[in-house]
């Protein structure tokens, strides 16, 4: 498996303006269908969610006792904490618990570790434990839910730095990982660029149309998605901000 060219800073950050919703259906047009985590969700309090960074991933598999009782003698034998004491800033920390519900793999404690390391979030296909002091910490998580007992109970971890799976979605060390209020969505390093010069175009078009329902003048009909003639509006309106929309293409 080739090794994947970096995304600068500056490009994550113009990222980062975008919704999840707008980038899911940009990569769609691009081909890619399978980007969107189902059911998993903000775990942090309302605006405080939104994130977006490189994934360093971690794998967990079903719990055998003779094999996690030598993480347990020998602590910093464990991918879990290895994991996550690797964090590096400006990092997600990427989590595959199996779709767990019964077994926590992240507390309040390894959260703060996660943010005192320079990560910018953590996402769990599994659950997460003591959500009141994680959202005192101010970290964006994203989980399918909170339990009450650790990962003793039924998971072990067993790799990290591989490729994972995070509710049927394939995540690489240093893919791409959005989040906001509408869940998140993870990109191929290689896709960044065109995604943003898609989706901005998209934004644009979408705020636009806002502005004109909320006026009053427009409808359902006519502006979502937009026929030709309000396309045609729309450009113009564009040309009038200074930017031209010849090269672009318009669709919802």
């Amino acid at each position: 498996m080739s090794e994947t060219p970096p995304v600068d800073d500056a490009t994550l950050a113009a990222l980062a303006t975008l919704a999840v919703p707008t980038v899911t259906a940009s990569l769609a047009k691009l081909g890619y269908d399978h980007t969107y985590a189902v059911g998993i969700t903000p775990m942090a309090e309302p605006g405080e969610s939104r994130m977006v960074g490189r994934a360093r991933t971690l794998r967990f598999i079903q719990l055998r006792e003779d094999l996690v009782r030598a993480q347990y003698d020998d602590l910093e034998a464990s991918p879990h904490r290895h994991a996550l004491e690797s964090v590096q800033p400006g990092e997600i920390m990427v989590i595959d618990a199996r779709g767990c519900l019964e077994a926590a793999v992240v507390g309040d404690i390894f959260t703060r570790r996660v943010q005192a390391l320079g990560g910018l979030g953590i996402v769990i296909d599994g659950v997460c434990r003591d959500i009141s002091a994680i959202r005192e910490v101010g970290l964006p998580l994203y989980a399918r839910g909170v339990h009450g007992q650790g990962i003793d109970r039924r998971l072990m971890s067993v790799d990290t730095q591989q490729p994972v799976q995070i509710s049927g979605v394939a995540v690489l060390p240093g893919d791409i990982v959005l989040g906001d209020g509408d869940g998140l969505v993870v990109l191929a390093p290689h896709t960044v660029h065109d995604v943003i010069a898609e989706a901005s175009t998209h934004e644009t078009l979408e705020a636009w149309i806002r502005a004109e329902i909320s006026a009053g003048r427009g409808s359902l009909h006519t502006h979502y998605p937009p026929q030709p003639h309000v396309l045609d509006e729309f450009k113009a309106w564009m040309r009038s901000q200074g930017e031209d929309p010849s090269d672009m293409e318009f669709h919802l």
